[in-house]
């Protein structure tokens, strides 16, 4: 693998790849929107305009000699969805399907889509969850995610493209935007800590993630690209499940405020799920993944991480 292409290089998880790769030999393009504002200190790499909603105007960028892509770009809050619908389902939709024709145009044959565990739902009666789980999703989000994985095994797949769909758990770690109020149950509870000794938490307190550090994340998407069977998709979590309840005693913990903690149930929010964590013997069998970063030893560098910056 010596050239990739990743859409919504400039997020999150897009830059921690961009950086791996690079560290490891192999040249990055980044897609990313016109109006998108490269992060301070990205890496010098070549950076393309693509609105994953202009085929429309039949404007792809030419793009030579490349091995896979990366389709990180979406709009990728539950709660949001309920809001705004309409973004969902162009961006995470159709900008999936004009993602899979830009691969056409321009002769790449593979596609890593980050897709999201919300496509199975609520499953009370078992909390691990496979590959081989029913996906009945409860929100617009998740509908949008598992749409876009039906393009690509009944679009793309046929095609001749081959496709794996990595259905991500929570991700959290160093780098990630904890300012977002709907996105990140680690970040929105470590913003509210930060601010104040009270935490409002929309939900029970019962509920519970799975809970995966970024480098758990970057090394899946890595040995997936290298190893992944052809044409499945994958769990990528810990395999742990933590409570809301505990995770948010560790974060105070960690901050020094676990003595002076008061936290309020608010009503819950539409589509939200109860709980899952992964089950992830198929990513180990077919190209060795294994969760290596445990809770609070994620946590501890993320919240160092942030208190540096002050």
């Amino acid at each position: 693998m010596k050239n990739i292409v990743i859409t919504g290089g400039f997020g999150f998880i897009g830059k921690k790849l961009t950086d791996h790769f690079l560290k490891n030999n192999i040249n990055v393009i980044i897609l990313e929107h016109p109006e998108a504002i490269k992060p301070d200190s990205f890496p010098d790499v070549e950076v393309l305009p693509f609105d994953i909603l202009w085929e429309e105007k039949g404007d792809f960028p030419v793009i030579k000699n490349c091995d896979a892509l990366l389709h990180l770009a979406a709009q990728s809050s539950g709660p949001r969805s309920f809001s705004i619908p309409e973004i969902d389902i162009k961006l995470n939709v159709l900008g999936t399907l004009n993602t899979i024709n830009l691969c056409l145009k321009n002769n790449i044959e593979k596609i890593l889509f980050a897709s999201s565990f919300v496509v199975y739902g609520d499953h009370p009666e078992k909390e691990s969850l496979d590959e081989n789980t029913c996906c009945q999703p409860k929100s617009v989000y998740a509908g949008s995610k598992l749409a876009a994985e039906h393009l690509l095994k009944n679009y793309a797949g046929p095609k001749g493209i081959h496709w794996n769909s990595l259905r991500m758990f929570n991700v959290y770690g160093p780098g990630q935007d904890i300012t977002k109020p709907d996105q990140g149950v680690v970040g929105i509870f470590l913003n509210m800590l930060l601010k104040s000794d009270t935490i409002d938490i929309k939900g029970s307190l019962d509920r519970f993630r799975d809970l995966v550090f970024i480098d758990d994340i970057i090394s899946a998407w890595s040995l997936c690209l290298e190893k992944g069977v052809r044409n499945k998709a994958y769990n990528i979590g810990s395999g742990r499940k933590t409570t809301y309840h505990d995770l948010i005693l560790k974060i105070a913990e960690i901050l020094g405020k676990k003595d002076r903690l008061n936290i309020n149930e608010l009503e819950g929010t539409p589509g939200d799920l109860m709980g899952c964590f992964a089950d992830t013997q198929l990513a180990k069998m077919d190209f060795g993944f294994e969760s290596k970063v445990d809770i609070l030893s994620g946590l501890d560098k993320m919240i160092n991480s942030v208190l540096n910056r002050f």
